[in-house]
């Protein structure tokens, strides 16, 4: 027969392990975050006929800017090649499944160093409007940043064919990138306006319009800043996000609008792979069958860059999201 001192510290103990487990579970359901949803899937392999290097990924869309897909069922990326032979030319690629890539074309030879692509079909016209930062014209202004122009062709599948319609105009450029520096143009339509985001790295990222696709565009505005390029965009739950890194960073910063003009702060670091040291940027991001796919340039040795893919369910991306707000 238990005494009923023995009993009462039994009764203690059983109340202080229960106490300790709801502690430790409400610890873990409400302190400790979840791990990462995202599947990293490694690099994308693109046999690229005197190949060195390639960057700068960015899938061919309308100016919505949804993905464009041609009636075969194939999604177009273009990319920047940097060849054997010091050639520099943007690459077109192809793909249905998002994860196995075949090498279609180059643009153009005379286009050497016209890269850091960014490619809209327009279906109003039946044209392809690649906007590009010239490599090999560049102007040095505390960090280099290059010519920005516009190459326009009829054919993805024929990259060759593009012509090159040269530098663009943009009005009321401030100092030092006016009339048209900068790098990775990123252009969407929205409503009867064409926006045009221009990195400048330690100079910000700006903003400018145009009514029509083509070589003049007005300033309007700093779109965010801080030290940060190269942007990839998506639209998800009514709003506008961005993800910004700079060249010899380690992650993606978020960001998000609602209107396209004013960009707020999300959160740091919101996309890494944990892989590399170094994460520099260069990505392009869509969202196909409630996947957000997310492409990106990763080191291979000095100044070399390979490119890799990782994705995560719509579904958690806005749980990711949604932590952080």
């Amino acid at each position: 027969m238990v005494s009923s001192g023995k009993r009462r510290w039994m009764i203690a103990v059983i109340l202080i392990i229960v106490a300790l487990t709801a502690t430790a579970a409400v610890f873990y359901l409400t302190v400790r975050k979840k791990p990462t949803k995202w599947v990293y899937c490694g690099a994308i392999i693109i046999n690229i006929p005197n190949m060195h290097s390639v960057k700068d990924p960015e899938f061919v869309r309308y100016p919505n800017p949804t993905v464009f897909r041609d009636n075969e069922g194939f999604y177009y990326i273009v990319i920047s090649v940097f060849k054997a032979d010091d050639k520099r030319l943007t690459g077109v690629a192809r793909t249905k499944d998002l994860h196995n890539y075949n090498f279609v074309g180059f643009t153009p030879t005379q286009m050497d160093g016209k890269i850091a692509p960014y490619c809209i079909y327009n279906p109003d016209d039946g044209k392809f409007y690649l906007y590009y930062s010239d490599w090999k014209n560049t102007v040095e202004k505390g960090v280099r940043l290059a010519r920005l122009g516009l190459a326009v062709g009829t054919d993805i599948k024929n990259p060759p064919t593009f012509t090159d319609y040269g530098y663009l105009t943009v009005q009321g450029m401030p100092d030092p990138l006016a009339p048209n520096l900068g790098w990775d143009p990123y252009i969407i339509k929205v409503e009867e306006t064409y926006y045009m985001l221009i990195s400048a790295a330690k100079y910000e990222v700006h903003l400018a319009t145009a009514k029509t696709l083509g070589t003049y565009w007005n300033y309007e505005k700093i779109a965010v800043t801080g030290t940060l390029e190269n942007p990839t965009l998506f639209y998800l739950d009514s709003k506008w996000y961005m993800m910004l890194g700079i060249y010899d960073g380690t992650c993606y910063d978020l960001y998000s609008s609602e209107n396209f003009e004013y960009w707020n702060a999300v959160k740091n670091n919101f996309f890494q792979d944990k892989n590399y040291e170094q994460l520099p940027a260069g990505s392009t991001s869509i969202i196909v069958n409630d996947r957000f796919y997310h492409i990106y340039q990763t080191p291979i040795e000095q100044d070399r860059f390979q490119l890799s893919m990782a994705y995560i369910r719509v579904e958690d991306l806005i749980t990711e999201i949604n932590k952080v707000k």
